[in-house]
């Protein structure tokens, strides 16, 4: 290698440092494993919260409990969400989510089944955001295919989901909030 190789290479090398290469593989290093990350979901609490009110139907307060667990050797969490039976709310929404890290796709991947039909939503998520963690999918409802959003956010006091609707003129839109206090 000539000298003029060998300064070349070590300004490159320099020049990657210095523009923030060196500190995204720092980062990367100091950062839990992904299936760690899911550790957030893991747990049990109490819920509640309010369904938004669209076209036709009424809003209206809920309560709810959810559990999450690692199953299948750590390799998932699955959280059960139940809402409770009211006078407003006759028919409980239940669902299973079940989420992992893809590492080919270098990505958090999730499954959600629920009691409103046989669908099921495949989500995907780049993963925390801070406090923040967005799946975003679609899904089919009334034969529509629609863009749905699934955030959490997760802090020492509490923990909360906001399902959102990508609304006809592109806006999200709220349709559900729960806050969740871990008992």
């Amino acid at each position: 290698m000539t000298r003029t190789t060998l300064a070349m290479t070590l300004s490159l090398v320099y020049l990657a440092a210095s523009s923030g290469v060196g500190q995204a593989i720092a980062d990367e290093a100091k950062s839990p494993p992904p299936m760690e990350e899911l550790g957030k979901f893991v747990g049990d609490g109490t819920c509640t919260g309010r369904i938004v009110g669209m076209g036709k139907s009424p809003g209206y307060p809920t309560t709810g409990r959810y559990h999450g667990e690692k199953i299948l050797d750590g390799q998932w969490v699955a959280i059960h969400y139940d809402e409770d039976k009211t006078d407003v709310n006759p028919k409980p929404f239940h669902v299973q989510q079940f989420l992992s890290y893809d590492p080919k796709r270098k990505m958090f991947v999730a499954v959600s089944l629920d009691n409103t039909g046989p669908e099921y939503n495949p989500a995907t998520s780049p993963g925390w955001k801070g406090d923040t963690f967005t799946l975003e999918y679609t899904a089919t409802i009334d034969g529509k295919t629609v863009s749905l959003r699934d955030v959490f956010t997760h802090n020492a006091t509490e923990n909360s989901h906001t399902g959102m609707m990508r609304g006809q003129n592109g806006d999200w839109v709220e349709t559900d909030k729960e806050t969740c206090k871990s008992t």
